[in-house]
């Protein structure tokens, strides 16, 4: 299967056509922060003034030989700017494990799902967390135009200034908002 990475027996695959799917009886992943526990582990090279996103866009277009639904080069229009992504975990027997979305912007990186109940959602966040510091050096560069479609200033513009996030092979791009 193309773009699969893989830690410990969990895979991890994003889902570009973006389906919505769920357990009938699954555990809720509530949605959470993840910037400050990549950071914790000291793996994560240095960003300069560049947000977290940066340094995952480049780390997940490497670990899904860029197959994340848009190019490496490219624009997103979303709500809050940043990218969006649907996974899903599942078990080397290919049985779905959890579905769950990452969040990316300038402000911070987030995760919010849903898991099988013969997992635990922090078991398999930190599967994941784990599978992108392994070799956090393994980049692909990279470089997204981010459009926020709902601004806070929308009645003085159509539509936001883009945040730039990724890697073009020396340093990471953008800037940290809070």
């Amino acid at each position: 299967m193309d773009g699969v990475f893989w830690h410990n027996a969990i895979g991890f695959v994003v889902d570009q056509h973006r389906m919505a799917s769920t357990f009938p009886d699954g555990v809720t992943i509530a949605q959470m922060p993840i910037d400050s526990a990549l950071i914790a582990t000291g793996k994560v090279p240095a960003l300069g003034s560049a947000p977290l996103a940066s340094w995952l866009l480049a780390r997940l277009m490497h670990l899904t030989y860029e197959r994340l639904g848009f190019e490496a080069q490219d624009k997103q229009y979303h709500d809050g700017g940043g990218f969006y992504l649907n996974f899903i975990a599942f078990s080397k027997a290919m049985k779905p494990l959890a579905f769950f979305n990452l969040h990316g912007t300038s402000a911070g990186c987030r995760v919010w799902g849903q898991c099988d109940r013969v997992v635990q959602p922090q078991e398999l966040l930190q599967n994941f967390l784990d599978a992108l510091i392994a070799e956090p050096d393994m980049l692909m560069p990279c470089r997204l135009q981010c459009f926020d479609t709902d601004p806070p200033d929308l009645d003085q513009r159509r539509i936001s200034k883009p945040n730039v996030l990724g890697w073009d092979g020396r340093r990471f791009l953008g800037r940290t908002s809070v």
